[in-house]
């Protein structure tokens, strides 16, 4: 059951030839956990008409647990660029591959991407943010003003051990969609504001925010795609739970991509931000399909391409001192 108090948004998801002609050099997407679900992904880049000589399509990670992730990473492999400047699929890691990915752990991925756009400042992590990471990564970003595109690894120390000071970006053992997690706080509005923050995660599958009033407050729900939008937290949870772990009764499967060009045309009428009423009175964002079993064999890219992969990134690590360094 969604909360009383929670908006809900029921748009059709009919407008990707708009958005292609309106955006003819390409889109971007984010997508949500995707844990082995080849075939569903294949449905949702059919559904958003994803061009590889155009669109850039950024994974936030959890390819593993859900079966066999092999045919899913050859399916991203055909598509993979480690170069974030370039088209293509560009891929950070998730707890399933960081803590729980014996097959792949695809220790070369990095844990956090930042873009920057003309309205917007997108963060795209596993499942959320921290205050730690979110002053460092903007700190570092500051001494490079004209560049766009940011990816940033996590040192062992800063997330292995419990308590460590970005593990929940990575795990979010306490419920980071409640703003405070293992003691530590997800950055505050007027600090989102400032920076013109658009956080987008998964991890935490849409059922579980049913039974907890949603995450943060202000909260719009995406009946269709089941994805939450949280105004006071400048976020998006986008696991749509195509693994299938559901909770109090919710059955839904699926797999959600959002549009970023629609993030950034909702801003520029709202004040440099996403509101409620902004979004709900935008056109759609967000495009889902449901789970689909894999029946037959799909095509797929060469998995080294993955596997080999050295994309630049800078490291986040923890100090002596306890403090937080980026290098």
């Amino acid at each position: 059951m969604i909360p009383e108090n929670v908006r809900i948004f029921r748009k059709p998801q009919d407008n990707i030839e708009r958005l292609r002609e309106a955006c003819p050099s390409g889109l971007h997407f984010v997508v949500g956990d995707t844990h082995c679900a080849a075939q569903t992904l294949c449905d949702l880049l059919e559904k958003i008409a994803f061009d590889p000589q155009k669109d850039h399509v950024y994974f936030v990670g959890d390819y593993n647990s859900g079966g066999d992730p092999t045919p899913l990473l050859r399916v991203l492999a055909m598509f993979y660029e480690p170069d974030l400047s370039l088209p293509g699929f560009h891929l950070i890691r998730g707890n399933h591959e960081r803590e729980l990915g014996p097959s792949y752990p695809l220790p070369n991925l990095p844990d956090m991407f930042v873009l920057r756009g003309r309205q917007l400042t997108y963060y795209i992590t596993h499942s959320g943010m921290v205050t730690d990471a979110f002053d460092a990564v903007n700190a570092d970003m500051a001494e490079s003003p004209e560049q766009r595109h940011f990816a940033y690894r996590f040192d062992e120390a800063c997330v292995r051990r419990e308590g460590g000071p970005l593990r929940e970006v990575i795990w979010s053992r306490g419920g980071l969609f409640h703003q405070n997690s293992g003691g530590r706080r997800w950055p505050t509005e007027q600090n989102l504001y400032a920076h013109g923050a658009l956080i987008l995660h998964g991890h935490a599958p849409y059922s579980y925010f049913c039974e907890k009033n949603g995450y943060g407050e202000e909260n719009v729900f995406f009946e269709e795609a089941h994805v939450w939008f949280s105004e006071a937290l400048f976020s998006f949870n986008l696991d749509s739970d195509v693994k299938g772990r559901n909770k109090n009764g919710e059955t839904y499967r699926g797999l959600t991509a959002l549009c970023l060009e629609v993030c950034e045309e909702i801003a520029a009428q709202c004040e440099g931000r996403l509101t409620r009423e902004g979004v709900l009175a935008a056109q759609n964002p967000v495009f889902s399909v449901p789970y689909r079993w894999q029946s037959e064999a799909l095509p797929g890219g060469d998995l080294n391409r993955i596997l080999e992969a050295a994309p630049e990134q800078k490291t986040i690590w923890l100090g002596q001192d306890r403090c937080i360094y980026i290098y």
